[in-house]
């Protein structure tokens, strides 16, 4: 379980930073920019080989949502096509950083907000695997509050003040709130609220912490949020197979 925490913690982390570093990014100075424009292109490399191990870990899942190989479903082929467009983005950022303008920086970050929709999706069809399923409605809800909670943790890895940690906060608990019924009593029976509970509230307060402290508390919060989406993803899983 904690290594599926790790795991997702870390692609919150990565796949968040495609979006929110290219964004803040583009309105510093050039000389500002280098180290973010270096570390984009590492953490998307690092976020591929998470999202590897965390399939590898859970085959079936990924199989049954027709996830793996990626060629098998329409979603598959769409995360392709994002993953080398984005690739490709990083790269020409990497290349270019001192002389791109900033309209070049917002571009990216629109690349990898799609991007990072489309693998919030992937990643509550992963988490459902054989288990209980909710309507279309909440299914976008978990998807867009996933993606949000991305983009809190990701300010840890950003400069300035964090601003969309506050959002993130109250959608970390909400996420609880659209989970399949009998998931959400699972999660409350092993104590998962308090996991929950930690990570919003972590998330929600950073912006006003000393400055020192708001990066160790948003790293903190994200390692929580993954601890927990773990935890929802395992129990998923062993609710799928008691009814089957």
């Amino acid at each position: 379980m904690i290594a599926d925490g790790l795991l997702l913690g870390w692609l919150l982390l990565a796949w968040g930073a495609q979006a929110v570093l290219p964004w803040r990014l583009a309105g510093l100075e050039p000389e500002r920019r280098r180290s973010g424009a270096l570390a984009l292109l590492p953490l998307f490399l690092t976020g591929a080989l998470a999202a590897f191990f965390y399939v590898l870990r859970h085959p079936d899942a990924a199989v049954v949502q027709q996830l793996y190989p990626l060629g098998a479903s329409r979603t598959g082929r769409t995360l392709t096509v994002l993953f080398f467009a984005l690739m490709v983005s990083d790269l020409l950022l990497f290349l270019t950083w001192r002389r791109l303008e900033a309209v070049g920086w917002r571009i990216t970050a629109g690349f990898g907000l799609v991007f990072l929709l489309a693998t919030a999706w992937a990643a509550e069809l992963t988490r459902i695997g054989e288990g209980p399923e909710g309507t279309l409605p909440p299914f976008l809800a978990l998807v867009a509050l996933r993606a949000l909670i991305a983009l809190g943790g990701a300010e840890a890895l950003s400069p300035g003040r964090p601003l969309l940690a506050i959002a993130a906060g109250p959608a970390l608990f909400l996420y609880g709130l659209f989970l399949p019924a009998q998931l959400a009593h699972a999660l409350g029976a092993h104590g998962q609220w308090l996991t929950l509970a930690a990570a919003a509230l972590l998330l929600l307060g950073a912006r006003w912490l000393p400055a020192p402290l708001r990066r160790p508390a948003l790293l903190g919060a994200t390692l929580l949020a993954g601890l927990y989406l773990g935890q929802a993803a395992r129990l998923s899983q062993g609710l799928g197979k008691l009814h089957q």
